[in-house]
């Protein structure tokens, strides 16, 4: 007498992947790290990226969104984004970091586009150029040394570079982060006109559904 039996269900083997995934994040804090510190930065010209530049020197006069500081990191953005080709799909000034969703239509564009803005807009907001001459740099120092209540902020402004890190960079592959990036920035752009988080998250989803319903 035959027995019956089951035969036994047959277990899908998983097949390695023939494509490494490779990282869509770069720069800022994960530098620090051993991981972040590997490879090239990931350049798309087919997926929009977001691009973040932080300073902790921007306080007080260098404050991103003084009146002066505030018009010059748009215009000089606008102006080299026209130049090199970079597409600003949204933008939001938070006083002391900036986020941009951009599109390049060139991989090569990204360099000498990140070089320009990164050190007009410190030019712009310091008022200090390499091109100075060494007195006029010396005199600068001089008078902020000079007052016993301005040494730490001589020594927190002055001393070392004005960005805290390289430009932090992500590649937005799905259109559902491109919506959620979007959303973010416009998000951060409220915040910095100095409406609370809660607040700013409830006035971008209205900002969606009065778009929608138009």
């Amino acid at each position: 007498m035959t027995r019956n039996t089951k035969p036994k269900a047959r277990q899908r083997q998983r097949q390695p992947s023939m494509f490494k995934k490779l990282p869509k994040d770069y720069g800022g804090s994960l530098r620090k790290t051993r991981k972040g510190r590997a490879g090239a930065r990931p350049i798309s010209t087919r997926h929009t990226m977001h691009l973040v530049l932080k300073s902790s020197k921007a306080k007080g006069e260098w404050n991103f969104l003084r009146r002066a500081n505030k018009k010059s990191i748009r215009r000089i953005i606008d102006k080299f984004a026209f130049v090199y080709g970079v597409k600003v799909v949204s933008f939001a000034n938070a006083w002391n970091h900036l986020h941009l969703q951009i599109r390049l239509l060139n991989r090569f564009a990204y360099r000498p586009f990140i070089r320009a803005i990164t050190g007009s807009i410190a030019m712009a907001v310091t008022g200090r150029s390499r091109w100075k001459k060494a007195t006029e740099a010396s005199q600068m120092t001089e008078a902020l040394k000079a007052s016993s209540d301005t040494k730490d902020r001589y020594n927190s402004q002055m001393n070392g570079k004005f960005w805290d890190d390289r430009p932090f960079t992500r590649v937005v592959e799905s259109y559902k982060e491109y919506l959620i990036l979007k959303d973010y920035i416009r998000m951060n752009e409220i915040e910095a006109s100095g409406w609370q988080r809660k607040a700013a998250r409830s006035m971008v989803q209205v900002e969606k559904r009065l778009a929608n319903s138009g």
